[in-house]
């Protein structure tokens, strides 16, 4: 039995919400209203070109010639809150349109993924584990002249940390910083209330926003507004206008730069919330890549485009909630022979090829992805392949041991994260192979904005049932384990403070271990229990590791390679060549 609750509501569509639409193209200043006109001109163009044919599949249209070839155009789903102001922004699309302009404290690796140098070179933990020091690369400066120094590394930090601040690692960010210590114009010293193995890694835009690094002379003496209103940074591009809703350009520096220097004189993103009209954008030339969904991967190729897959993205899982609370404790659920059946059910391989579209891989256990640091990846990756397998045979034998050879019934919440659509049919798919093992179904579907709050406090909605959720590609696993498993977590699927069964005490435990330890390989042994921990508990469960997808039009950019477990592209565009400079293999 599968039900849909529809929590849709669009008043953006209501008869007023288009009057006052039109009431802002007519009555808007003047470069809003050239900006209205050229939304309108693409929108008309783009219908024109798809009525007289030249759209056809197989064939990207002669527009793109006549595209200017210095300006990079990328057309984008979401620009997130669109706010020029890094403590501003508490959503992912920040990745899009901050890193353009801000380097961050600590980069990437760009051919594995996880962690690399950024603004700081290097860096090292005390003996203590108590404090770390960066050291800043020489001759970085910011696009008004100034340079870089650790005065503004020390002063962006405590502007996160601000009670101005919402951005989404500034809580964190408060618990974990004692103070912040000046060495000299090129080292600053972070000491940190005890412990925290993972704290480096959380100044990498390959986890969060935190550590950007913003200009303190400048701020001091434009204020925040004035900053704002005219951004500088010390990234591979200038700032240079965001008209809200539409679109954000910039200008590339004429100077070398640590993470690349630009190959294109200008970017320019675009949002285009339609995945039909970016597709157009790509194969007309009027944009060079487009964010797609894999559902789109077929007419995209057809279209002539190339499709860059980012590994490592995120994960679909499926996860059980509050199994340990006494209303719950009759429910087959709570056998563990139950809940390994329903994992051996899934044919992982079939959701690949066919929802999937191939644009994803067999995953790795729970937020577990490739380039993960502090755990054993070769290890990890062979228990997938035979923890993980399709066998419903050994399924339905598990199900019969546990008493339950004819089926029983269940609830599963089939819900979607912002971004990942493509979680639903994932999640259908999934109830169907549970449904063929005799296991009878309820699904709920629904939308994020209404599942989102049943996650948090008591979740008494949830108790017992099951949902999909998903992780996101990062570096460490343990900041993932910590709010999934862990007592004081704000899922913790395994118990609450209040009710901490076993698994729970000994999740707590493990987590306490690897949180304290300083010794990177005792911490990986640590690591590696907690993973083992979850593992066996069948609780939350990986289904496929995602990929992030992009239509590109060959002609107007060569061939890239994206950064492992990062979809956007704000920390690409600066190496991005021209289509004559790395022509498409």
């Amino acid at each position: 039995m599968r039900h849909r609750l529809d929590t849709t509501h669009s008043p953006s569509s209501s008869p007023e919400a288009v009057r006052a639409a039109g009431r802002r193209g007519a009555g808007a200043p003047p470069a809003e209203a050239r900006l209205i006109k050229e939304k309108k001109m693409r929108t008309w163009s783009l219908l024109a070109l798809a009525l007289s044919g030249l759209l056809v599949a197989g064939e990207l249209s002669s527009a793109d010639a006549a595209a200017d070839k210095d300006t990079l155009v990328i057309a984008l789903d979401t620009l997130g809150a669109q706010v020029m102001d890094p403590i501003m922004d508490t959503r992912a699309p920040h990745a899009h349109y901050h890193a353009p302009i801000w380097d961050s404290l600590v980069g990437f690796d760009l051919e594995n993924g996880g962690i690399g140098p950024g603004a700081a070179e290097r860096w090292e933990l005390a003996s203590d584990g108590k404090s770390w020091t960066f050291y800043l690369r020489k001759g970085q400066r910011f696009h008004n002249g100034d340079p870089v120094t650790a005065n503004d590394v020390k002063f962006s930090l405590e502007r996160v940390m601000s009670p101005e601040s919402i951005s989404s690692g500034a809580a964190a960010l408060r618990r974990a910083v004692d103070r912040i210590e000046v060495v000299d114009d090129l080292t600053v010293r972070v000491y940190t209330k005890g412990v925290i193995p993972q704290f480096a890694a959380s100044l990498s835009r390959a986890v969060f926003m935190e550590g950007s690094v913003m200009p303190k002379k400048y701020i001091e003496t434009v204020g925040a507004r004035g900053f704002r209103d005219k951004p500088v940074g010390s990234g591979p591009w200038k700032f240079v206008r965001s008209v809200p809703g539409d679109r954000i350009e910039y200008e590339a520096v004429t100077y070398p730069h640590w993470r690349g220097t630009p190959q294109f004189k200008r970017l320019t993103l675009l949002l285009v919330p339609e995945q039909s009209t970016r597709l157009a954008m790509v194969r007309t030339g009027e944009a060079a890549i487009a964010s797609i969904g894999p559902e789109a991967v077929k007419e995209a190729r057809a279209g002539g485009m190339k499709i860059v897959s980012v590994p490592g993205t995120m994960q679909a899982v499926y996860q059980f909630w509050g199994l340990y609370r006494p209303e719950a404790k009759a429910s087959p659920l709570n056998d563990v022979r139950v809940r390994e059946a329903l994992s051996l059910a899934i044919d992982r391989q079939q959701i690949i090829d066919h929802v999937m579209v191939k644009e994803a891989r067999w995953p790795m256990p729970f937020a577990a992805f490739k380039y993960s640091s502090d755990m054993t990846v070769p290890r990890w990756e062979d228990w997938a392949r035979t923890a993980l397998r399709y066998d419903p045979a050994r399924a339905k034998q598990l199900l019969a041991e546990a008493g339950h050879g004819s089926g029983f019934k269940m609830t599963f919440w089939n819900t979607a994260l912002p971004g990942t659509p493509f979680m639903v049919p994932i999640g259908e798919a999934v109830a169907g192979f549970w449904e063929k093992i005799g296991v009878k179904v309820e699904m709920k579907t629904v939308e994020w904005g209404a599942f989102d709050p049943m996650g948090r406090g008591e979740q008494k909605g949830l108790v017992g049932t099951a949902s999909m959720y998903r992780t996101a590609g990062r570096p460490e696993p343990i900041p993932r384990y910590a709010t999934t498993f862990v007592s004081k977590g704000v899922q913790h699927v395994f118990g609450d403070p209040q009710s901490c069964p076993a698994l729970c005490v000994d999740a707590d435990k493990a987590y306490e271990a690897i949180v304290a330890e300083k010794d990177d390989a005792k911490r990986t042994a640590a690591t590696n229990r907690m993973i083992e921990l979850v593992a066996k508990s069948w609780i939350a469960v990986p289904i496929v590791e995602g990929m992030g997808t992009w239509a590109v039009n060959p002609k107007s950019v060569g061939y890239f390679k994206p950064i492992p477990g990062r979809h956007e592209f704000g920390d690409v565009t600066e190496r991005m060549p021209r289509p004559e400079a790395k022509p498409w293999p």
